[in-house]
Order: C-alpha cells, then structure tokens, then sequence
C-alpha cells in the first residue's frame, strides 16, 4: 500500500485540531477530535482510518449513511479550518453491509489502497450470498469530483460456509488480495472455524475474480480458530490470529506457500498462548529483526479477573521473537500487563502500532482515569457492572536494556463527555509521529475521529 504522508497544509490542519483541546493532566501530549459522526446519513460507529493522497484520511463507518448499511467516507485537512468529511460510499445491502466491525463490536479494520489506486474493504454483512458478506473495491472517479465506483469483487456464501469477513485485506503481486474470514461452518448453533482466502484478479478487466482457499480452521487443530484480525505478508508467507483455540485463548499462525504453482499451503502454530494473555482480537505488526507486537483482549496478571470469566486478566501487549534457526520454536513474551488500576486501561481490541526508537501505541476499550460518574460500565459475566472508563490510547517504551521492562504512559483517557469519544479503535501513525484514530461511540453521539500527538 502507497501512503503519501502529510503535507505542510496537512500539518497545520492537524495543529487546528490539537489545538481544540489541551494536554491533560499536565502530560507533554495533545488531544482534538477531528470529526464527530451523528449517526445519520454521515455513518455511525466509524473503523480504523488511512492516509491517502495530500494527507486525506480515508475509512469506513459500521453503520449509519442513506441506507443505514455504513459508509465510506474521506476526511479532507482544511489549512486554519476543521476537516471536511465527505460519503464517497453509502452501502445498501446487496452490496454489503456492516464494513468492518468486529465481532466483538469494537472498532475494526482499515481499508487498503491498491495500485491502482482504488480503496478494497470487507463488509461483514450483506453480499448476494445469504448475507455472508462481501470483499469490495471502490475506484476512484476519472475526474475530481466524480463519483467513486463500486464492485462487490466477492460475496461469501454464508451462513453455513465462509462468511463474515472483519479484518483488512493484504493486497499481494498481480493485485492478488488475502482475506479471513471469521467462521466457515455452522455447528451446533453457532458460528465455528474460520478461513484464510485469496482473490485472484481476471485475467480481462471486468471478468470474475478466482476465490481460493488456503486454510480452513474447521475441524479444530492447533492453528485455532476465528479470526477477528488481518494478515501480515512476510517473506512470502502469511501470519494472523485466532481469537479462539477449542475455547482456549487463540492462536499465531503461519501459512507457508506450496513449493508449486496449485499445491495447498501449510499452516503452522507459532504460538497458544500458554504463557499468558487469551483471545487476539487485532492483527500482527511487525517490527525490526521479524519480531511481531499484538495484543490479547484479556488474560494476564491484571486485576480484572472475573469480568470475563475463567479468562481473567484486563488483557496484554506480546512480543513473539521468531527462531534463530529455520524451524525452530518461537519465543513468546508478555511485554506488558494491563492492570485497569490507577488509571491504567483495560481490555486492547486493536492491534499496536510502531513508532521511532521501537516505541509502541496503542489503545484499550476501557479503563483509563475514570470516576464513579463515567458514562461508559463494562457489563461482564451475567450483566454485572464491570470496569469503568472509557477508554486510553497508550504508549509503551522498550526497556534500555534488553530483558529490562517496558514502560507504559497513558496518553489520553477518553471521557465519553462534553463531545469527546468513547471506545477507541485502531491507530495510524504519521511520519512526524502523531496518532489517528476512531472511537466507536461518543462524540456527537455515534463516535469520532482523533488526533494525538504524544
């Protein structure tokens, strides 16, 4: 994916923004809410956004537009003035529906730019295929301010095979494009196993694009199952995540390539999770020497025990090393526990990202500096009042040493109030290093778009 960067016009829009509100609690970072969804035809619950050319932000909303169905939307910078936000998209049905949630109904997934420019997304509803959801590529118009082009490239079959696609897409050489898909069969009443598939594009422009199966995660094996989360393309094979192993606490998986053209591919368990953390809902980031950083929802040693039931734990930030000899094991390591204590957060749905000096960002559903009055309770277990808080967007600083701990600062708690966001999603980071994202309720009362510079 090409990302063009901001510009100086970007940069002092982006400035107007952070200016809107001020530093809390003394701390050397700024906060602002770019936009505020209302719900209506502008698109409630918005997902995870990317930059686009002249530092336009582009991204999806779960809900909301003229049909109710969700949107695609851009986030144009105004130099001195707020953002202007446009609907390129309005989703109906037919051709999708619900882009991108999760199935936790967290924030979820971003879209991706092709090569030729197009955006290409996941609807996890909708589709000619009993509502199995779609993989959709949205073609920008041939002249400035011309009407973007939909085409639905794939509708999955759904409900009793693959459907319900959450994560972003990986577009691949030849504009082949991987995707997950969060269950592949239909057991016992409800929702099992899971699949990794390809597009591949027509060999005639407008011709049918070719599905292929890669994985499936049904009957149960050690690669887990539902994934919630994307891939990541390393060295021609493809990581990701399962949220679930056989009601354990997920997976990391590799699919390596056949040696030849038409042979199936091979999945390998890189990780189980038996040494702490449980349920991957956000996808891998790689960071230098191969090393992934992810998150897990909950588990841990934090003290959050029981909103969750057996899982336990406020949840956690990973780092799996990979082996120093071909074939060898993984080394997994819980880098940070949340504690949902002193201000601390709790529950991470999203992914991290990777900033200067191997420095780490991210966000957590809930926890943060709540207070008795906090718009925002977590029901666990049995609808009993959970934690409070309304969410943070976090930073963890690698140790000075190696072995040494990471440490977390808090960069800002979210207070659901007064016009500011609740629940955040997942970040995207800018080169001069300040933070984008979405929260997927608050705001003018059906979530927002943010800015933080730490």
């Amino acid at each position: 994916m090409k990302v063009v960067w901001m510009s100086t016009r970007v940069e002092a829009a982006v400035l107007v923004a952070l200016a809107l509100l001020t530093a809390r609690g003394g701390a050397a970072q700024t906060f602002g809410t770019i936009y505020s969804f209302k719900g209506t035809t502008d698109g409630s619950a918005p997902n995870g956004v990317i930059f686009g050319k002249n530092g336009s932000l582009y991204g999806t909303t779960g809900g909301g537009g003229s049909n109710g169905s969700g949107t695609v939307f851009e986030l144009t910078p105004v130099k001195g003035a707020p953002w202007t936000k446009t609907v390129l998209f309005d989703f109906d049905g037919p051709d999708g529906s619900l882009p991108s949630p999760s199935a936790t109904g967290a924030s979820g997934g971003k879209l991706v730019f092709g090569t030729n420019g197009a955006l290409y997304g996941t609807t996890a509803d909708g589709g000619s295929g009993n509502n199995g959801g779609t993989i959709f590529e949205l073609a920008p118009p041939a002249t400035a301010g011309g009407a973007w082009t939909e085409t639905v490239l794939y509708s999955l079959p759904g409900p009793t095979g693959p459907r319900a696609p959450f994560a972003p897409l990986v577009v691949g050489p030849g504009g082949a494009v991987y995707a997950t898909a969060y269950s592949s069969n239909f057991v016992g009443g409800g929702s099992v196993g899971g699949t990794v598939f390809m597009l591949t594009p027509p060999a005639t422009p407008g011709g049918t694009w070719t599905e292929s199966t890669l994985a499936n995660f049904w009957p149960l094996t050690a690669l887990g199952e539902g994934p919630e989360s994307g891939l990541v393309s390393v060295g021609g094979s493809l990581y990701g995540t399962n949220s679930d192993y056989g009601l354990q606490c997920g997976a990391v998986f590799e699919l390596s390539p056949p040696a030849t053209a038409g042979g199936a591919w091979t999945g390998t368990a890189i990780s189980n999770f038996e040494g702490g953390g449980c349920g991957v809902l956000g996808p891998l980031t790689v960071g230098p020497a191969g090393v992934f950083y992810g998150t897990t929802y909950v588990g841990g040693s934090g003290a959050c025990s029981g909103a969750y039931g057996d899982n336990g734990g406020c949840g956690t930030v990973f780092q799996l090393t990979p082996p120093a000899t071909a074939g060898g094991a993984w080394t997994e390591a819980v880098i940070y526990n949340f504690t949902g204590l002193s201000g601390d957060g709790m529950y991470p749905a999203a992914g991290v990202v990777l900033g200067k000096d191997g420095v780490l960002y991210g966000t957590t559903d809930y926890g943060g500096s709540a207070t008795s009055g906090s718009p925002c309770i977590n029901y666990g277990v049995g609808g009993v009042p959970g934690p409070l808080g309304c969410g943070t967007v976090f930073q963890l600083t690698p140790p000075a040493t190696p072995g040494g701990a990471w440490t977390e600062t808090i960069l800002h708690s979210f207070t659901g109030q007064d016009g500011e966001g609740s629940d955040p999603g997942p970040l995207t980071i800018n080169a001069d290093g300040v933070l984008f994202g979405p929260t997927f309720s608050g705001g003018g009362g059906a979530g927002t778009i943010f800015a933080v510079e730490p």
